[in-house]
């Protein structure tokens, strides 16, 4: 099917194109300029602003991750640490991404809890050569000793890096660098790596700028880090993103309402002299990339992209040097020739939007459509969300173990028995006090100090369930009476009589229904 766009806004680079019409063609751009570039038969499709797809540099796959990216026209992921069997899944799965596979840190060092046990570095030269075999595209290395957020982590040496971006540069392979501090940018930059993963969060002096600049090392930003705490608010930020939401997928909103309920700290990290950093390295000549760290907490693959822009322009940067930051930059430092541009010839990855992001980015939410190499990107499959779903779930409670095991006193959901043993709920620490919970994480009440959640869940845990309460799955919410309840999931009558139903209602994993009192 071949597609002719018409009277569009095309834009390439962070700048209108002079043309407003362009050709699609066997999924590639065959021709760009006036109307006469349609021929018979094509799909037409008028007005818009018409973008490449969007590129998110710094991901960790998940089952279905490429897919739920494309949904908010985001067509390629740049994963940058993932276990090499997931990624051969996903590529047998037709998903197009590129790759780190396992990232090079020092035993027990960063991230070393997130991941079942992986390899370590012996022999740099052998561990290249072991990505390699994996289907690795580029090098990640990580060089933090976790001193910036309070930490004492096992480290890479700077003899080890060195010597792993000589193995790297010798298969052509770019390396891409974990780092945090302004000190570790420079000592990274001095041993040889191309590419900064995150932008560090210690203000850099004019000496640091320009020696990461000069040498032209690219820093992918990763600005959207805050959002994975809560606002005044207590909910996450993407989920007051309502053209975002809109496109959210069910589930994928339950695990961000979740993840607004968990323990963090009372206040988020300052990205302050983050944002100076990416904005100061930018006018000293280095290449910013647009990169989310997605599927971190409040990170949702795609729709993260779109904050990222947002925190981006806060930084200073203008929105078309954001958009350039989701597109041609990272197609140039990651040498996707095929992509990230609209010129005749490119892969035809593009997302119509509505408005015009070059003078408000928050344009790039209103999403008419995107294609993926020609096609109309495809929804996930419900087996494949709920995969990667469950793959989140697992990393998290790995995670969680791993923690609790290094800080016993680390604050986490407190269990509520009666006297015979029987579990009646949960009390949740959540950042500015407790949160009383029912044994499968409904809230019972609103936040309070702990004795009053304590309570609160003695005296309603049980009794609550003998309440109409609000469900919903996909569609409206209705009333509905719980049958059964267990820790993962539920057993649901709806009272609407017209429903079809068991006698004795239906079982939802919690995945699958959003609870409330009334």
């Amino acid at each position: 099917m071949a597609i002719t766009f018409l009277h569009t806004r095309l834009v390439d680079r962070g700048a209108p194109l002079p043309a407003d019409c362009l050709r699609v063609e066997d999924g590639r751009i065959t021709a760009i300029g006036g109307p006469g570039i349609a021929q018979a038969g094509d799909e037409l499709v008028h007005g818009g602003t018409l973008l490449p797809g969007l590129i998110d540099a710094h991901v960790h796959l998940v089952p279905g991750a490429t897919r739920l990216a494309a949904r908010y026209g985001v067509t390629t992921l740049i994963d940058q640490f993932s276990p090499p069997d997931l990624i051969a899944a996903e590529r047998a799965a037709g998903a197009d991404f590129r790759t780190s596979s396992t990232g090079a840190t020092a035993p027990g060092g960063h991230p070393t809890i997130a991941f079942p046990p992986f390899p370590y570095v012996e022999n740099p030269q052998q561990f290249v050569a072991d990505r390699i075999a994996e289907g690795a595209d580029h090098l990640k290395l990580i060089y933090d000793d976790g001193a910036s957020a309070g930490l004492n982590m096992p480290a890479l040496d700077e003899p080890t890096v060195r010597a792993l971006v000589e193995a790297a540069h010798s298969h052509n392979l770019k390396v891409v660098a974990h780092i945090s501090t302004a000190a570790a940018a420079v000592t990274v930059t001095q041993c040889g790596v191309d590419i900064l993963a995150h932008a560090p969060t210690d203000l850099m002096s004019p000496a640091q700028v320009e020696a990461v600049a000069n040498a032209g090392v690219a820093v992918i930003a990763t600005l959207d880090i805050p959002d994975g705490f809560t606002g005044p608010d207590r909910q996450l930020p993407l989920l007051g993103e309502t053209e975002l939401m809109k496109r959210m997928p069910a589930r994928w909103r339950r695990l961000l309402d979740g993840q607004s309920r968990r323990w963090m700290p009372p206040q988020p990290p300052d990205y302050t002299d983050a944002r100076a950093n990416t904005l100061a390295l930018l006018r000293a000549g280095a290449l910013v990339l647009a990169g989310t760290d997605a599927p971190n907490p409040g990170l949702v693959f795609g729709a993260a992209l779109h904050r990222e822009l947002q925190h981006l322009v806060h930084a200073g940067l203008t929105p078309s040097e954001a958009l350039i930051a989701a597109t041609s930059a990272p197609a140039e430092v990651f040498g996707l020739r095929d992509r990230g541009r609209l010129t005749v010839g490119a892969r035809a990855d593009l997302v119509l939007v509505d408005g015009d992001p070059l003078t408000d980015i928050t344009a790039t939410q209103h999403i008419r459509r995107t294609w993926v190499a020609g096609a109309v990107a495809v929804p996930m499959d419900d087996a494949t969300e709920l995969a990667g779903i469950d793959f989140i779930g697992e990393t998290t409670e790995r995670i969680m173990t791993a923690l609790k095991q290094m800080w016993p006193g680390l604050p986490s959901p407190e269990e509520i028995r009666r006297e015979d043993g029987e579990l009646l709920g949960h009390v949740v620490p959540v950042a500015d006090g407790s949160l009383p919970t029912t044994v499968f994480g409904a809230a019972l009440g609103p936040v309070s100090d702990h004795d009053t959640a304590v309570k609160t869940v003695e005296s309603k845990g049980l009794s609550s369930l003998l309440e109409i309460w609000w469900a919903r799955t996909n569609g409206d919410w209705q009333e509905a009476t719980i049958v059964e309840a267990q820790p993962d999931r539920v057993r649901i009558r709806w009272k609407d009589p017209m429903l079809n139903q068991p006698p004795s209602g239906q079982w939802y994993p919690l995945s699958d229904v959003d609870l409330k009192l009334p």
